[in-house]
């Protein structure tokens, strides 16, 4: 019962002893032949879609929701 309890406990410190221990060595074989480590690869961002500027005018923040056509009808 002791020994069921305590084997996971060192099974998962022994794998990651080892697993220390294999990058240490891929590092020293990567100084010995004179290669650097692969970076890994950024995920590019999605750009925003930006908002159409409207005229420089004034009073164009007061009208710019109003569609064309019933800005002509308020001229005539």
């Amino acid at each position: 019962m002791a020994k069921e309890e305590v084997m996971p406990d060192l099974q998962d410190a022994y794998k990651k002893d080892v697993d220390k221990m294999i990058m240490m060595e891929l590092e020293n074989m990567r100084i010995i032949a004179g290669i650097k480590a692969k970076k890994k690869k950024k995920k590019k961002k999605k750009s925003k879609k930006k908002k159409k500027k409207g005229l420089k005018l004034p009073g164009f923040k007061a009208i710019r929701d109003i569609e064309k056509t019933d800005l002509l009808v308020q001229l005539i």
